[in-house]
């Protein structure tokens, strides 16, 4: 141990004589290892961390699938089918979200809202953990109005009150009252702070109004390959019943965790790919850079031998003397990982699960990704507008996206007659 200390204290004064060297290798350690931990971090949170709800193996994204292959969000006839005829899911819900105005807190505000049908929690494994979730009353047309909350919300605007007798939230201009609040960090879709039942509105009649988006969760030991072809041929017989009616010919279904990460996941495998090569550079560069050190100590070295210092003695000497380099270059470099994950999440809008660098070094995160790039589910975000039924948000339908669309009343949202445009995208 003294040998070791005694090496240490030489090394350390060695780098100091040689403050140009010890900078430019410490630098160019911490710039590899920094920029590598931060892409890993992002990595990890994002497509590797299981997502934190119960079984999150078992949460699928579904979509209709037209003939030509274009994935498209649930009209809601085809839905009713598919949860009527499917055996493979042991639940499935349709949900969707839009920014309101919020009132009734202690401030006004825009706020995300989401509308679920009567299993999005089921299939979630979500309960709230003050007050109840909806009930079968309050999920049909004509209930009173009710909502839950996200924690975050709660607290902030209602000041964490546990009494919600009291509590009336004016969604635009429509008074709901609070049943329940949701679990610390539950915020899907859509980072939503409010749910409202989707039964409260009129289901379409129309198999061609994209207007949902759709989650399941797999029964147990069924896995989703076993799921999509079951869809599938419900769907090819729905096809063949309805034909012209409904433009679903198949059914796409991907975990949950594949499906939000779908668009980001090339660029961000891509980045980790290209940070582990800087971190190879970079280590080769050091390695250069000591060994053109060692060439300038010939004549130390010569003297030292000639002291009767053995091979052994001298190598070791090196070793401390980068393993000090090795200290000094990954301290800076975790440094420059916490600095790099902010930069990750304000440049490229990573939104899922926070991602970050955990206290016991690199690699090791306790936040998972806050975005996600263009998940999505961000296709299906639209603005709110008002309706006459105002209990449920008034989005826009997304097959309406880039062109123009009346209101129909019951009916939903009609494109005027006209030439579909070739490359118009549903869902």
């Amino acid at each position: 141990m003294t040998t070791l200390l005694n090496d240490l204290r030489y090394g350390a004064r060695m780098l100091a004589k040689n403050p140009a060297f010890t900078a430019v290798a410490v630098l160019t350690l911490a710039l590899g290892i920094g920029a590598t931990s931060a892409i890993f971090s992002a990595v990890y949170g994002v497509l590797l961390r299981p997502l934190p709800y119960p079984k999150p193996d078992q949460i699928v994204e579904l979509r209709e699938v037209s003939a030509q292959g274009q994935p498209m969000n649930f009209a809601d006839p085809n839905f009713e089918d598919l949860r009527s005829q499917g055996r493979a899911l042991a639940a499935v819900a349709e949900y969707r979200a839009g920014v309101e105005s919020v009132s009734g807190g202690s401030e006004p505000r825009r706020t995300m809202v989401a509308s679920v049908s009567r299993d999005f929690f089921s299939v979630m494994g979500v309960e709230p953990i003050v007050g109840r979730a909806f009930a079968a009353q309050d999920q049909h047309v004509g209930a009173a109005p009710v909502a839950l909350l996200s924690y975050g919300y709660w607290k902030q605007y209602l000041g964490g009150i546990a009494d919600f007798s009291t509590v009336k939230l004016n969604i635009e201009n429509q008074p709901y009252s609070v049943t329940g609040v949701l679990p610390p960090g539950f915020q899907f879709p859509f980072d939503s702070d409010i749910w409202v039942p989707r039964e409260l509105s009129k289901r379409l009649p129309s198999r061609s109004a994209h207007n949902w988006r759709v989650v399941g969760r797999l029964r147990d030991g069924i896995p989703p390959a076993q799921a999509r072809a079951e869809l599938s041929g419900i769907a090819r017989q729905l096809k063949q019943q309805y034909g012209q009616d409904t433009m679903m010919t198949d059914v796409a279904v991907s975990p949950l965790r594949d499906a939000l990460t779908a668009e980001v996941r090339p660029a961000l495998l891509t980045l980790l790919g290209a940070v582990g090569f800087l971190l190879l550079v970079a280590c080769a560069n050091v390695a250069n850079l000591l060994l053109a050190q060692a060439a300038a100590r010939e004549r130390e070295l010569s003297i030292r031998a000639a002291l009767g210092a053995g091979r052994g003695r001298l190598v070791r000497q090196f070793l401390t003397e980068a393993l000090l380099l090795s200290v000094a270059g990954g301290g800076l470099g975790v440094i420059a990982a916490f600095w790099g994950v902010d930069a990750l999440v304000a440049s490229a809008h990573l939104r899922a699960r926070r991602v970050g660098i955990g206290r016991g070094g690199t690699g090791n995160l306790d936040r998972a990704a806050r975005r996600v790039g263009k998940s999505p589910g961000r296709a299906g975000r639209t603005r709110p507008r008002t309706r006459g039924d105002s209990r449920q948000p008034a989005l826009r339908p997304p097959d309406c996206r880039g062109t123009t669309c009346h209101h129909v009343g019951a009916a939903g949202w009609r494109r005027p007659a006209g030439p579909e445009p070739a490359a118009r995208a549903f869902g």
